[in-house]
């Protein structure tokens, strides 16, 4: 999947914003009500929101809440998520993604950031 760069002016922010959900801190209500901001502030819908989540951003981040004895906590910079995600949404499927159902891999994706989640969804509810 490659992106153009009118793609890209949209989707950076929104990566960047989506990334504060796997760094090794709790989010705060200012964390969440940014985040919203950004979102909203792209234009895009829920569903697409909740796609670009989980068909790039989950799989390029989770490593760091799942892998890393010390992940990240103060977040990445816009550059850094720019280069993270694109690197995953350019390469090849792995192996066990190329096995493994899909929504099975979501689940098990969603699962280490389900409380998250539920509380971005909440604060999108307010918005859209």
């Amino acid at each position: 999947m490659h992106f153009n760069e009118t793609e890209l002016a949209i989707r950076i922010p929104v990566w960047h914003a989506l990334s504060e959900l796997f760094t090794g801190r709790e989010l705060q209500d200012y964390d969440y009500r940014w985040i919203t901001q950004v979102l909203k502030d792209s234009e895009l819908n829920r569903e697409e929101i909740f796609a670009i989540l989980d068909q790039e951003v989950t799989h390029a981040l989770q490593a760091n809440l799942l892998y890393n004895p010390t992940p990240v906590m103060d977040g990445w910079s816009e550059e850094d998520i720019k280069q993270l995600v694109t690197e995953y949404v350019n390469k090849k499927p792995t192996i066990i993604e190329r096995v493994i159902p899909a929504r099975l891999l979501l689940k098990q994706r969603r699962k280490h950031i389900q409380d998250e989640l539920n509380r971005l969804s909440a604060e999108l509810d307010k918005c859209f």
